[in-house]
């Protein structure tokens, strides 16, 4: 007896299914291994023209110190630490062959680590001299949990520029990046949303990330991502398996600072694209923005996790295990100046220092007075459910931060920037759903 049609051929849905796996597979395959190709080259480059410059920027950090404050204003902390760490991978890069220089990453200090760009001047003296790291008397240490895949860009920039050199080439992109954005965001979404999207990067000081590599990674992969978007059309399809490119590039590049950035503004733009169809169907754009969320979350950690497997396999080290449970200790409660990092604990922490500053009921009247302006200025249900995906959008930095709490904390002087997002695309929803027009109109029946 023949079966039933539907039992020979998979549904119209599950086809659907299928391709878009395939697509989605086949763009994680091609992505990682391009990054993974150009690292490897990154790493086969000489280190003698690296090291050099190198040296001539060990006087810049000396100088500045490792977390110099911009105007003694905690959120324009610098983390020169890390970046010396990037410069210190740079310089060590030739002491194995590639492929085990690049699954490794080694650095090397000594047991304070104040003394981090001292280590950096010491060990490139012992290279010049000949000797290798482990004769330099410093300690080695492995970040072989991450693919510091900024290394791409940065060794080939040392070979001929020194770190502050390399601020300024980080200053040219960024103003070539936004300038691009505005102007093609303006040109295919309007005036309001290129505002928007200016006053969320100066809300979050987008233009003090350039003097640091690693602030300035997540904001050059996400201003590239939104390019992407605004060049023509995306179905919502075509939009998840780019998001799984960007996860990609995103856990492969960054050193996790700000990445929910480069899911949250192309998501945005995407929302506010009037060349999209699907505005009349909010439910369904809510659909695609989490699905873009999960492809985007997928690329991001299975990218991180082959790190680990392939570091672990060509070191012999427990990288899974080191990155599990730096995971759990980045996700879980742990002490932060002494208080451990519950949520009952962080909100009273919030709480006792805006009482302290006689901030807290302030705060609660602003927000209750925002609450009764937004009621009264809504345009319709209509238009709420219309606006809710761009809610949505907004809600993702929060959620990531909170995800990520202990992390988010500890390094809340940069972390914070992920919020550019939520100013963004909050600006977007609060135009989107109310009006000035829609609250005159109620006061003004409520006169008659």
């Amino acid at each position: 007896m023949p079966r039933p049609d539907h039992a020979e051929h998979p549904s119209t849905p599950a086809r659907r299914a299928a391709r878009f796996a395939g697509r989605a597979a086949a763009v994680f395959a091609v992505t990682l291994a391009a990054l993974f190709l150009l690292l490897l080259a990154a790493f086969a480059l000489p280190g003698g023209p690296v090291r050099a410059n190198i040296a001539r920027s060990v006087p810049l950090l000396q100088q500045e110190g490792l977390y110099p404050e911009l105007f003694g204003f905690k959120l324009f902390q610098m983390d020169n630490y890390t970046d010396t760490i990037m410069l210190f991978e740079a310089a060590a890069a030739d002491e194995a062959d590639p492929l085990t220089a690049m699954m490794t990453a080694t650095a090397y200090n000594v047991d304070n680590f104040e003394t981090l760009p001292d280590d950096l001047q010491t060990y490139l003296a012992a290279r010049d001299r000949g000797l290798a790291g482990a004769d330099t008397g410093l300690e080695p240490f492995s970040y072989a949990r991450y693919w510091h895949g900024y290394l791409i860009w940065l060794r080939p920039l040392l070979l001929v520029l020194t770190y502050g050199q390399v601020r300024v080439v980080n200053y040219i992109v960024f103003f070539a990046l936004i300038g691009a954005l505005l102007w093609r965001l303006w040109k295919v979404c309007g005036r309001w949303p290129a505002v928007w999207f200016a006053v969320s990067q100066l809300a979050v000081s987008a233009f003090f990330a350039p003097r640091q590599v690693q602030f300035f990674t997540c904001f050059a992969i996400g201003y590239a991502a939104c390019l992407w978007v605004l060049a023509k059309p995306r179905a919502a399809g075509t939009l998840a398996v780019g998001l799984v490119a960007v996860g990609v590039c995103t856990s492969f590049l960054d050193l996790l600072v700000t990445p929910i950035l480069t899911l949250g503004l192309p998501l945005t733009i995407w929302l506010l694209d009037p060349r999209v169809p699907g505005g009349r169907a909010p439910l369904r754009r809510c659909g695609a923005v989490a699905g873009g969320a999960v492809c985007w979350g997928a690329g991001y950690a299975l990218c991180w996790a082959s790190k680990w497997v392939l570091a672990g396999l060509v070191t012999g080290q427990d990288i899974v295990g080191d990155a599990l449970h730096q995971a759990a200790v980045r996700t879980s409660a742990d002490t932060w100046h002494g208080m451990e990092l519950t949520w009952g604990n962080i909100f009273r922490f919030v709480y006792d220092t805006l009482n302290s500053r006689g901030l807290f009921w302030p705060l609660i009247a602003a927000v209750l007075v925002c609450a009764a302006l937004f009621a009264l200025c809504l345009r319709s249900r209509q238009a709420l459910c219309a606006a809710l995906p761009l809610l949505l959008a907004a809600l993702s930095a929060p959620a990531w931060l909170a995800l990520l709490r202990t992390h988010s904390i500890q390094h809340g002087w940069f972390t914070w920037r992920s919020l550019g997002v939520t100013v963004f695309a909050g600006l977007a929803f609060v135009c989107q759903a109310c009006s000035l027009s829609a609250a005159r109109q109620r006061l003004r029946r409520k006169r008659d």
